[in-house]
């Protein structure tokens, strides 16, 4: 009898699941149609995004779906866009499309079939790069002209009065509005280079040593660079991310914090993330490999004087594919943590408190049951 009892409960539960399965018609419902999970607390709200769109999670929890085209409004998109609200689209033919508010502003007026490359957006104009031919601008009134001849070339930025920064491996050439040349660098490989947006300024390292600053097209060498990694720039300093080994200096190269680390195996696959005072830096260290089945990860903090960094947050790596990463970004003194495995959480650097949002991210409408959810504080995409 108990078990006839227990048959008939389990039968009435499922006829109740069925209506949140299927149509009306008896097919399945559509995976982005799902009901809206709850989330755990959190200290700032944060966005959502999966292929089935995105998703606001407030504070207490609470989590709603935004308007559709609501991430293209509030992102940055494709590199700075100096107050433009355009949109890039390119056809089979090879044909580049500036669309403004749905409307064509812009077109190719040549064809670039298999050979697309990176693009830039600058103070009314565009710039993209053809892999063999080179990297194209135009101020979106007339055609595109080949402002820089040569194979690999890129439009890295632009600066506040529209020269463009094109580089190749070893080069970096400033190009004024008109399509003129007007600098050109060389500098070290091992280090890159990187540009300040904020405070428009270029840095890199020459291949002497010096570390080099240019605003506009003036060159100020500062102090030898005696320091391994790839060079970036975040709320007014540098940081050179090396393979065993982060260092954080001064505009003028002079060091405010370094961390090393010995052991082979480990690696920083985040880069470092600045916190916007400028008086911490986040990074982590796996030993995740593209293919393994596991790994292990920690999350760590460098203080700014410091020379040693302390272990904030340790877990285990699942399946990252080919794919190894994580992404951290700063809301006052909490770090928001994606990982490629789908790994989510936000982590207090005062507490060590951990809050996970794995299992949020799971709940979400998405279309496979292998879709990461892309999390990013809302205050990070702009009113």
């Amino acid at each position: 009898m108990t078990r006839r009892l227990l048959a008939l409960a389990a039968l009435a539960a499922l006829v109740l699941a069925l209506p949140a399965a299927l149509r009306a018609d008896g097919r399945r419902a559509h995976p982005c149609h799902a009901r809206l999970p709850h989330g755990p607390a959190l200290p700032a709200p944060i966005v959502m995004r999966t292929a089935c769109g995105s998703f606001h999670v407030a504070t207490d929890g609470r989590v709603s779906r935004l308007p559709r085209h609501w991430l293209v409004r509030h992102s940055g998109g494709t590199g700075r866009r100096f107050e433009a609200t355009l949109n890039v689209h390119r056809n089979r033919a090879g044909r580049y499309f500036l669309l403004e508010h749905g409307r064509l502003l812009w077109r190719s007026h040549a064809l670039y079939p298999n050979d697309g490359g990176s693009i830039g957006f600058g103070p009314g104009e565009f710039a993209f790069a053809s892999y063999c031919r080179g990297v194209y601008l135009t101020d979106l009134r007339g055609a595109e002209r080949l402002v820089v001849r040569g194979r690999g070339l890129y439009p890295y930025d632009f600066t506040d009065a529209g020269d463009l920064i094109v580089v190749a491996s070893r080069t970096i050439v400033i190009v004024s509005r008109q399509g003129r040349t007007l600098r050109r660098f060389h500098f070290r490989a091992r280090n890159g280079l990187a540009f300040d947006a904020r405070s428009d300024t270029l840095f890199f390292v020459t291949r002497r040593g010096r570390l080099a600053v240019v605003r506009g097209t003036q060159l100020r060498l500062a102090r030898r660079i005696r320091i391994d990694g790839a060079l970036s720039a975040q709320n007014g300093l540098l940081v050179f991310g090396g393979a065993h080994s982060i260092t954080v200096s001064r505009r003028d190269g002079s060091v405010v914090a370094r961390a090393a680390w010995e052991s082979r195996s480990l690696g920083a696959d985040s880069g470092v993330s600045v916190e916007p005072g400028g008086r911490a830096f986040a990074f982590r260290l796996s030993d995740a490999r593209p293919g393994a089945r596991s790994a292990t990860a920690t999350i760590y903090l460098l203080r700014r004087g410091a020379s040693r960094a302390t272990p904030l947050y340790r877990h285990h790596l699942g399946p990252s594919g080919c794919a190894v990463g994580a992404n951290l970004s700063w809301h006052g003194r909490f770090l928001l943590y994606s990982s490629t495995d789908g790994h989510q959480a936000v982590v207090d650097t005062a507490t060590g408190g951990v809050t996970d949002l794995s299992r949020l991210a799971t709940l979400l409408p998405r279309l496979s049951v292998a879709e990461h959810a892309s999390p990013a504080w809302t205050s990070d995409l702009g009113s």
